[in-house]
């Protein structure tokens, strides 16, 4: 299944370029702000693999919709994530031969 995510590289508050992932991307009414919704993380697991990666995901843990100014927009990517069905076998092999 494929699936079409925006890749939003900014710079935080912090003045670190961070990057998110999400759904949702749209010119907000307010004046020069980005509207960001649908926010997602890929790979998501309990591994944290940088001190960097828990802050973002715990700065965006329950927000539903975010607005970035222009000016700390760094790039926006539009990308096309494969995420992989797993495959469940109802019957096992043996069963079938029976």
């Amino acid at each position: 299944m494929n699936k079409k995510l925006y890749k939003i590289v900014f710079i935080d508050e912090d003045k670190k370029v961070q990057t998110i992932h999400a759904s949702y991307l749209n010119p907000s009414s307010f004046l020069g702000l980005i509207e960001i919704s649908d926010i997602v993380f890929i790979g998501q697991s309990d591994i944290i693999i940088s001190p960097d990666d828990g802050k973002l995901k715990e700065t965006f843990k329950n927000v539903e919709r975010s607005y970035i100014p222009l000016n700390y927009i760094v790039r926006i990517d539009e990308v096309t994530m494969k995420k992989e069905t797993p495959v469940i076998r109802l019957y096992s092999e043996t069963q079938a031969d029976s």
